[in-house]
């Protein structure tokens, strides 16, 4: 007899509590799906899939968005709070599927990490010749940094590169003068930096979406993805229970969001607004429209020619 997904033990640990959702409810009628994610959802990305998806079926039915940072995703996955886990840590997804209850069903989409920081650029690492030097160029001139701390995957990621540049602040006493840490989400944390002139590891799609809303006004990108291996991306993939009774359900969600159809809502999201796609589409592999050197300006982001 397998074991029911409420009693696997798993090694991936929470942060805070794990939402049970809904977080939102797309459509009308029977629920026909349960997905689960952090910042694509919280940016509308979910909404705009549900949505499309819905519209091509026969009959009314309704799914359900539950928001959870990455880790407490695959948590609400394991506790059978969700159906789908839209998530972005490549070695949480294995060690899931290692331990027998999640199934990696491959990648939905691309977003990207970028680099980011006050356009006036104090540490000068708009002149460093790598990722890595120019963090070391922040913490060699003590310029104000803004960390998250809330075990997201944004902060494990910006940990990972704080650490191949051989630095590790958050261990370090002395840092507190210039790196901050915070419990707050993508949208205030890049708005509390763009207010404080700090640097900060952030998602594209945030970045992009914040600009839309005219909330960010004087925050520029140094450093993004420029292949598909890049250190920098910040891919997603979907991610279903073992033995899940909505597997029907699961999998025709998930040819709809490989097919072109589903591709091309990704690929068009943001870009009649904001001027550029905030995600990246499988073909594409990674963005092609660059944010490096632009900035915001009256709801769009400007290229530097056109600054």
């Amino acid at each position: 007899m397998s074991k029911q997904p409420s009693m696997v033990c798993t090694s991936i640990k929470s942060h805070g509590d794990v939402d049970r959702g809904p977080t939102e409810i797309y459509g009308h009628g029977e629920l026909l799906l349960r997905i689960g994610n952090g910042g694509a959802g919280a940016l509308g990305l979910v909404r705009a899939l549900a949505e499309d998806y819905l519209a091509t079926l026969p009959s009314s039915f309704s799914i359900t968005w539950t928001c959870n940072h990455s880790r407490n995703t695959q948590l609400a996955l394991l506790h059978d709070y969700i159906d789908i886990a839209l998530t972005y840590e490549r070695d949480q997804e294995q060690l899931a599927a290692k331990e027998g209850w999640s199934v990696t069903a491959g990648c939905a989409f691309h977003d990207h990490f970028v680099l980011a920081g006050p356009i006036a650029d104090p540490a000068g690492i708009g002149h460093a010749r790598s990722l890595s030097e120019g963090m070391q160029r922040i913490a060699e001139k003590r310029c104000l940094f803004h960390a998250r701390a809330d075990s997201s995957a944004t902060m494990w990621k910006e940990r990972a590169l704080w650490a191949a540049a051989g630095i590790e602040p958050w261990e370090d006493d002395a840092a507190t003068t210039w790196y901050r840490t915070s419990l707050l989400n993508p949208a205030d944390a890049l708005q509390g930096a763009d207010k404080a002139g700090a640097y900060l590891l952030t998602d594209r799609s945030t970045l992009l979406r914040q600009t839309g809303m005219q909330t960010t006004r004087e925050t520029t990108v140094f450093f993004e993805p420029g292949q598909g291996n890049d250190v920098l991306m910040n891919s997603c993939y979907a991610l279903y229970r073992m033995n899940t009774e909505r597997v029907k359900a699961v999998n025709e969600f998930l040819k709809y969001v490989w097919s072109e159809r589903g591709q091309e809502v990704i690929g068009s999201f943001g870009r009649t607004s904001i001027g550029v796609p905030l995600f990246a589409t499988l073909d594409e592999g990674f963005s092609k429209t660059k944010l490096n050197g632009g900035r915001p300006r009256d709801g769009r982001w400007i290229h530097a020619p056109k600054l």
